[in-house]
């Protein structure tokens, strides 16, 4: 027999024969394997071909063809296209002066063809005025009447709307809802062009359906035509069925007559790339591959320091079955077995555990994918493919596993082989001397790779290069941990028994504990590193938030003046909204409309003196810091329409400023305006002006429509409370003589306190009554969402640290029987035994937390630095002028550091008996 068919003959009869060791070992070989066959099991089950979206895209018509009105060039599948250009470079005046038809496209197809009904592409959202409130749906206006249309929605009760007053809803909105079969609903449709928002319709719901494309959408089903808005260029497809499918050449005439093709025949046999005009005319438009071999990278160094974990887990069991069989290797050793002979022994349990490991890992990960399927695809929000399996690539994960266990084996190997024969047939220990060599490889690791982090992060944010830092510094510091283990040894003097037996007992088997406890530095280390990252950007994000209204105050905004609601209206529904909301004062702010889409309207700006005006050519950053540039940024919850200098009376001053101005309110009731900023004032001094420009209405039908420019000087009164959004404030008929029309934008109120949820939704019926779409909003400052996170990462290293304590603390407890039984025979009390398991998880734990998250803050700061290094290589970005913001998450530290630690403890105890079973000893 072959040495190592005699060394994996012994290795599983030696795995039989000790069940529950063997049985962890391929737990935790398992693990990683079952993870990946899971998770390339749900990947490629989610993954849709281009068949299936086509099916559930047109269902049984052949292709779908897209209305975009002038001639275009297409790629095969559809996917990108861009419009004919002459060789100047410009594009072709449009086709049609109106939408498609169903009778223009079928003359542009040969006889036998079918053309269904115009369908919207981007059917926008309809409002549903519900009794709790108000909900919105993605409008779907296909005939779902349609047999060739049933590949592409699920019927799930009911049935499709047939006439202008039904509608189908989706699953999702009809849970929503609390509506079913048979419920009549408000639907209001969405604007038209002229933005007009028509009144709401009661339809009745005839049935559910179910989108194939976006199964959990909020959709509302209609006829078509129905509730859709009039469709721009781009926005209406038809599909249709022409005998022998729609290929190449039927394509290329349809893109000339301004129609983008989509079809099922061309997916499944292309043309070569030769014949696609597109490709010559603007290449594959695709994305860089520098981007995918960076996430490639970054993908690999994760999966590996993911496999170092299992490693780093599964060693010390290997180690510790290793020691439990010196003296059989003792007597191979005797009866002439070589240390190569000793190293395949012991790399031969690695394989047949790997091998179990690798087997029953795929099998779980199939099985659990399988299981989780639909749920992955609630959560996920996602319609899936339908389950796939891939042989090859769970064949690797399989293989995965045995790697993985002949790697956990090497070290314990070479121990193995390396022994003294008589040390080991006499069944003592031997010295145990601390290795110099590694600990200056892993020194150097750690040196190298934190030169990677820095250089990464401060010289053009690589983060391939600050990952393969991380990943470096990592290894070298898992070479360094015994030697830091083995130092620890010496902190126990101040410990009490258990603590000082379990500090001494891991440092004189450094080979079991410092597996376990770099396994549980890694964790934490990769924990924190991304919580530093959260919490970092977190604290940016807070930092840096700017609102245009102050915390506590609400808004309804008119659908940026596209609602038309009238000055009476919108008075009226302050009183209405003011009588819910613990309203300090509210005003109505008045701005310029953008049009009927017909003509522009006399829109008014301020003028700035050239001294004041913002330099040209100015980047990013330098723009933030010179105060006459309007560089700000932030949240926008209200809107001023088409100018900012926007109209109201004394009342909005209060609720813009938050305080009473008398100056300022009497120059506005004088006819003058009140501005914010000293740069828009036009002369300073003890009679401030501040110049208006008027730009006067113009046919937007026209080229370059632009109005002639009236400016006029008004008397000003600046109030030093600069405000992004707003350059002046006037009375609302100041500037009527120049032809500017204020209409109302927003209702804008100061609260007492902060309106609770309920009075929030009472407003916002209020304000759905009236006919009004858009949302209502409270400012609630910044809020975060950080502690999610946090705590998911948490979870994930206190599962690690739990998991390693646990095999580290029962290897101890296994190894040292000897000792324990020493301990009760010299009249140790039986609760020493959880004790000592306790202090032992403790140790394991509490050196591997301390040392992560010490190790964790490194990279995490690197990665925030690359990030904003790549920020600072574009000059434009208005984020050059933010300083970056570290933010140590220390909950979570503390947590990691103490908490988890002292729960790992708990556990071991609890779990520990308390009795010492007493043994014969050998020798």
């Amino acid at each position: 027999m072959s040495s190592w068919g005699l060394a994996l003959r012994v290795a599983r009869r030696e795995a039989w024969r000790n069940k529950k060791r063997s049985a962890l070992v391929v737990a935790m070989l398992a693990l990683p394997v079952a993870g990946a066959s899971a998770a390339d099991t749900l990947w490629r089950s989610s993954q849709i071909t281009a068949e299936q979206k086509a099916v559930w895209q047109m269902g049984s018509y052949d292709a779908l063809v897209t209305d975009v009105g002038i001639a275009t060039y297409q790629s095969p599948d559809g996917n990108n296209s861009a419009p004919v250009e002459d060789a100047s470079g410009n594009t072709p005046p449009p086709l049609r002066t109106g939408p498609a038809s169903v009778a223009g496209l079928a003359a542009l197809l040969p006889a036998g063809s079918q053309v269904g009904q115009r369908e919207s592409l981007y059917g926008g959202q309809v409002q549903i005025v519900n009794d709790q409130g108000r909900a919105w749906g993605q409008l779907n206006d296909a005939d779902l009447a349609d047999p060739k249309l049933a590949g592409t929605v699920d019927r799930v009760a009911g049935a499709a709307p047939a006439s202008a007053d039904e509608i189908a809803l989706s699953s999702s909105l009809s849970g929503k809802l609390h509506k079913g079969v048979g419920d009549t609903l408000p639907i209001r449709p969405s604007e038209d062009n002229a933005g007009t928002m028509p009144q709401p319709k009661t339809m009745r719901v005839t049935g559910i359906y179910d989108s194939k494309q976006n199964p959990y959408d909020d959709i509302v089903f209609a006829q078509p035509g129905v509730l859709a808005a009039q469709q721009s260029s781009g926005q209406t497809a038809f599909p249709i069925t022409v005998p022998g499918g729609v290929g190449w050449d039927l394509t290329k005439r349809l893109n000339a007559q301004g129609f983008l093709v989509e079809s099922k025949l061309l997916l499944a046999d292309p043309p070569p790339r030769s014949q696609v005009p597109y490709y010559t005319a603007y290449g594959n438009g695709g994305l860089g591959t520098s981007s995918r071999a960076s996430t490639l990278a970054v993908a690999a160094i994760a999966l590996s320091i993911v496999l170092l974990e299992v490693v780093l887990l599964a060693g010390p069991a290997f180690a510790v079955s290793a020691r439990r069989r010196r003296r059989d290797f003792g007597l191979l050793g005797a009866a002439g077995a070589d240390s190569r002979r000793l190293r395949r022994i012991v790399l031969a349990d690695g394989v047949v555990l790997g091998a179990a490991g690798g087997v029953i890992g795929a099998v779980a990960g199939i099985a659990g994918a399988a299981a989780v399927l639909p749920w992955f695809g609630h959560y996920s929000q996602q319609a899936l493919g339908g389950f796939r399996l891939k042989p090859l690539e769970l064949l690797a994960a399989a293989a995965v596993g045995v790697l993985t266990g002949l790697a956990a084996a090497v070290a314990p190997a070479i121990a193995t082989s390396r022994q003294d024969v008589m040390v080991a047939l006499t069944g003592r220990r031997g010295q145990s001397a601390t290795p110099w060599k590694l600990p200056l490889i892993g020194l150097g690791g750690v040196i190298v790779g934190t030169g990677l982090i820095l250089f990464g992060a401060w010289h053009g944010g690589n983060a391939v290069v600050v990952v393969s830092g991380v990943f470096l510094a990592e290894l070298g510091l898992v070479a360094c941990t015994p030697v830091l283990v083995a130092w620890s040894g010496k902190l126990a003097r101040g410990l009490p028994l258990t603590g000082r037996l379990a500090l001494r007992d891991g440092a004189r088997n450094r080979g079991r504990t410092a597996p376990a406890v770099a396994a549980i530095m890694a964790a934490v280390a990769g924990a924190t590193t991304v919580a530093m990252v959260i919490n970092s950007d977190d604290a940016q994000q807070r930092r840096y938030y700017t609102s245009q209204l102050r915390t506590g105050q609400a808004v309804a905004s008119f659908d940026y003046g596209a609602s038309r609601v009238s000055t009476d209206s919108a008075n009226r529904l302050l009183t209405q909204v003011s009588a819910v909301l613990p309203t300090k004062q509210g005003a109505v702010l008045q701005g310029v409309g953008f049009g009927d889409g017909q003509t522009q309207p006399a829109t008014p700006s301020v003028v700035r003196t050239p001294q004041n005006m913002c330099p040209a050519n100015l980047n990013g950053a330098a723009m933030a810091k010179d105060p006459r540039c309007d560089a700000h940024g932030g949240a926008e919850q209200f809107e001023t329409g088409a100018t900012r200098v926007v109209a109201g009376g004394p009342e909005l001053l209060r609720v813009l400023l938050g305080r009473t101005d008398p100056a300022a309110e009497a120059t506005l009731a004088a006819g003058g305006a009140v501005v914010f900023d000293k740069y828009n004032l036009a002369a300073g001094g003890p009679k401030p002006t501040v110049e208006i420009g008027v730009e006067a209405s113009c046919d937007e039908q026209q080229q370059g429509c632009t109005g002639p420019t009236t400016n006029t000087t008004l008397p000003a009164a600046f109030v030093n409370s600069p405000r992004w959004d707003v350059e002046a404030v006037v009375s609302p008929g100041t500037l009527s003589r120049f032809g500017v029309n204020y209409t109302p934008m927003d209702l804008l109120f100061d609260t007492t306190r902060m309106p609770t949820s309920q009075e929030e939704q009472h407003a916002d019926n209020l304000v759905g009554a009236a006919g009004i779409q858009q949302r209502f909003y409270v400012e609630r400052g910044y809020q975060s969402q950080t502690w999610v996170g946090l705590l998911a990462l948490a979870a994930v290293a206190g599962a690690v640290m739990l998991g390693a304590a646990a095999v580290a603390t029962g290897l101890a407890i296994t190894d040292a029987q000897a000792d324990l039984e020493t301990l009760a025979a010299i009249g140790a009390r039986p609760r020493v035994r959880r004790l000592l398991a306790g202090s032992q998880a403790a140790v394991t734990a509490g050196l591997g937390a301390v040392l992560g998250v010490a190790f964790g803050l490194l990279p995490a700061i690197g990665i925030i630095e690359a990030g904003a290094q790549q920020i600072a290589a574009n000059p434009t970005n208005l984020l050059n002028a933010q300083q970056t913001q570290f933010a140590p998450p220390w909950l979570y530290l503390g947590a990691v550091v103490v908490a988890l630690p002292v729960l790992a403890a708990l556990g071991a105890a609890g779990f520990t008996r308390s009795r010492i079973e007493m043994r014969r000893r050998r020798g």
